[in-house]
């Protein structure tokens, strides 16, 4: 009798365990690693060395892996720029300090340095089963006018991307999500989608020609929110980048092509983040939301955005 009722405990126990809610927390692993299993998504985030970010993640019930392979990985820090200045050459490349928080998010900090003067701190929290959010938070040691932290995602083939623009001026029409489509213009240089005039002077103000690795832009349509996709199109999982609109100036892409070349192998979306002058001293916070699901219509997509934005007010 003893030993039956032992079993029926033990077995109640591990079906309540098995029943339980995957939790919405990362989990430590190796060396500067952690990982997540949301019940929607699995993968892990990797904090130190070149690829940095969400560097694995896996839609569960597709079986279809998300992030690229080799890269930054997704939601990595890459370039960090004031006017007419870049800091070395990726924050990537920065040593990394990181740690599991008692609420299950990972912070890690980039320490300052003489090359990249400023301290830089990212907070990773799982918000939902199917929602990644990144608190950026800088402080420069030094007067940092027309600051910009660019955020670099890179994903799988497969995903098409596009950008959500205001229509042309001389043109009726509602905001749209546009495909990142290539044309005879713009071939050979990447896409930037700016908010204003002053993203673009920011954009132009010779940052970006500064080596190694220069990059040209075209310059398109105004945003009319910083949200941009990447859609599997067989299967129609859409991946999604969004940010609260005063802390995203420009949203950049390559361009889809097929067969790809140089550039759109890339498969990546970027984030222009904060756009404004730093004082030496000032702590300033940008925050940005990645979703993964399964068939987001654009519509669905906005109104994750809008709720998005009324969260963060």
């Amino acid at each position: 009798m003893h030993h039956s009722l032992a079993a029926i405990i033990a077995f109640f126990a591990a079906t309540a365990a098995l029943a339980a809610p995957p939790k919405l927390a990362f989990q430590p692993a190796e060396k500067d690693t952690y990982v997540l299993d949301t019940g929607v998504l699995r993968g892990h985030l990797r904090l130190g060395g070149k690829n940095q970010g969400i560097s694995a993640l896996v839609d569960k019930e597709s079986g279809l892996p998300i992030a690229a392979d080799l890269g930054g990985g997704l939601l990595g820090y890459y370039r960090i720029f004031s006017t007419d200045t870049r800091y070395g050459d990726a924050a990537r490349d920065w040593p990394t300090v990181a740690k599991l928080l008692p609420d299950g998010a990972v912070e890690v900090r980039w320490p300052a340095t003489q090359e990249h003067p400023l301290e830089l701190t990212a907070v990773y929290r799982i918000a939902a089963a199917d929602t990644i959010d990144v608190e950026t938070i800088v402080r420069p040691q030094r007067a940092m006018p027309g600051f910009e932290v660019f955020l670099a995602s890179y994903f799988r083939p497969g995903f098409r991307a596009a950008v959500y623009v205001k229509p042309n001026s001389f043109a009726r029409g509602k905001p749209e999500f546009l495909a990142a489509d290539v044309n005879p213009l713009v071939d050979g240089s990447y896409l930037m989608f700016p908010r204003d005039r002053a993203a673009v002077q920011m954009i132009f103000d010779r940052r970006w020609e500064r080596p190694p690795h220069p990059v040209q832009w075209s310059v398109t349509r105004w945003l009319a929110a910083p949200i941009a996709i990447r859609r599997h199109e067989p299967s129609g999982l859409t991946a999604v980048i969004m940010a609260p609109p005063d802390d995203c100036f420009a949203i950049a892409a390559p361009y889809n092509k097929t067969p790809p070349d140089g550039v759109s192998a890339h498969n990546s979306l970027y984030l222009s983040l904060f756009g404004r002058d730093l004082a030496a001293g000032q702590t300033a916070r940008a925050h940005t939301r990645m979703v993964v699901a399964g068939k987001l219509t654009d519509q669905q997509v906005v109104e994750r955005y809008e709720k998005y934005v009324k969260e963060r007010q």
